[in-house]
């Protein structure tokens, strides 16, 4: 007599490749593996949770370094309504640099659009899109199980996760994760008209140490659901501890004051909050049968960005499966080599430097060295950042010989200057 359980296995669904989340990793994971391996259509399931589209509640600023990944996948991005970018406004205090991206690449989008554009483009491409929760997995045999919301059985050779900082992928096999996790607040208002670095640039202002945050305040120039023009913002840094949301909200309030052009639309924000994990090398990436991509992995300390993380991660993870799948080797061993050689992880060395700072409240040397205003028309650290965010300059740079003599050289210019307020400080 067969039980229930039997049946199921009877049915269960078969393909090469379950992907858990459809969000820009997921999806992006689909496409690069279509690309690898066109036989594949049909043979790829995406299992999200969420109907498309779906709110995400997010900056939007896509670097040009996620550009380029998404011309490679021959995408036409010129339907997106978005607003293109020309540069950052670095601020901390009354201090303001502004490094210019140097091409038009980079530009902020909602993330509605954007992900519902991605998993459009994936399901085109081939993969299957099916939208019910998948609530556990195991690896069996010669692949992977996994049980959906609705009652499926899914059966593949390689499971990606892709369900984000939230997911549950890596509990189902294990997987211990690495990175802390931080809050962050965000809002949308009007958009302030006289606000003129706003009009065409991200304004970063990194003020939020001096009151023990470690984190930024950041407005983006964006769009809301209909289109209409709002300016985006909000504050990262905070821990998961009790009264984080108040702290965030004080210091926002506090930084708000060094950009009086902003002070009327954010009169009294309704923020909401939401949770990130920082990236770090020193995390499992993958499992056998099993790897994982974007948010999973984490997002730029510096930044907070994800998006590359994502691109980069899903480039590497596709590369990686296409070969497991032809060599029937799934351990890919290789795969967490792949990741730290992407793009991305030349600016995560550099911009994860910033933050262990000796003491909240003193002025922030890697800031005040990397914002002086070089000499003679030169580069300094933050035209490097700019340079490589915008993807105008290759990440290898940040390793080259002419990039740290940059380093030493302001580093010494600023150094007495530091030294001389640290002591005031102290005083």
């Amino acid at each position: 007599m067969n039980t229930g359980w039997e049946k199921i296995m009877r049915n269960e669904k078969r393909c090469r490749v379950i992907i858990v989340g459809g969000g820009p990793a997921g999806s992006l994971t689909a496409l690069f593996l279509l690309r690898e391996r066109p036989d594949l259509a049909g043979n790829i399931l995406i299992l999200e949770a969420k109907k498309f589209p779906r709110e995400k509640i997010c900056g939007g600023g896509v670097s040009g370094r996620v550009t380029r990944r998404l011309r490679e996948l021959g995408l036409n991005l010129d339907a997106l309504p978005r607003v293109p970018l020309k540069g950052f406004t670095i601020c901390y205090q009354d201090s303001r640099y502004r490094p210019e991206f140097g091409n038009r690449d980079c530009f902020v989008v909602r993330r509605s659009v954007l992900d519902d554009f991605l998993l459009r483009a994936a399901a085109d491409g081939g993969a299957e899109v099916r939208f019910t929760p998948a609530v556990g997995a195991c690896r069996e045999g010669r692949g992977v199980r996994v049980m959906a919301g609705d009652g499926s059985l899914y059966r593949a050779e390689v499971l990606v996760g892709a369900d984000g900082v939230n997911g549950k992928s890596r509990e189902w096999f294990g997987v211990s994760r690495r990175g802390g996790k931080t809050l962050l607040l965000q809002v949308d208002a009007p958009f302030p008209e006289e606000a003129a670095d706003l009009q065409d640039s991200l304004v970063l202002d990194f003020t939020p140490p001096r009151f023990g945050i470690r984190g930024y305040v950041w407005f983006f120039p964006s769009l809301n659901e209909e289109g209409e023009r709002v300016v985006n913002a909000g504050i990262t840094g905070g821990d998961f501890s009790r009264g984080t949301a108040r702290r965030l909200r004080e210091c926002f309030h506090a930084v708000l004051r060094g950009h009086p052009e902003m002070a009327a639309a954010f009169h009294q924000p309704s923020f909401r909050a939401y949770p990130e994990r920082r990236f770090t090398p020193f995390q499992r990436f993958c499992v056998e049968r099993v790897v994982y991509v974007g948010e999973q992995l984490g997002v730029d300390p510096f930044t907070g960005e994800g998006l590359a993380v994502c691109a980069d991660s899903a480039a590497a993870a596709a590369g990686c499966i296409a070969r497991a799948l032809e060599e029937g080797d799934f351990s890919f061993r290789e795969y967490a080599a792949e990741v730290r050689r992407s793009p991305f992880f030349p600016l995560y060395l550099i911009g994860t430097t910033y933050w262990p700072q000796s003491e909240w409240g003193r002025t922030c040397f890697l800031l005040s060295m990397s914002t002086r205003l070089p000499p003679g028309g030169k580069m300094n650290v933050i035209d490097y950042y700019a340079g490589v965010f915008s993807g105008r300059i290759p990440g290898e740079e940040l390793y080259a010989l002419r990039f740290w003599r940059t380093v030493l050289r302001d580093a010494a210019a600023v150094l007495p200057r530091w030294l001389a307020s640290s002591r005031r400080y102290e005083n």
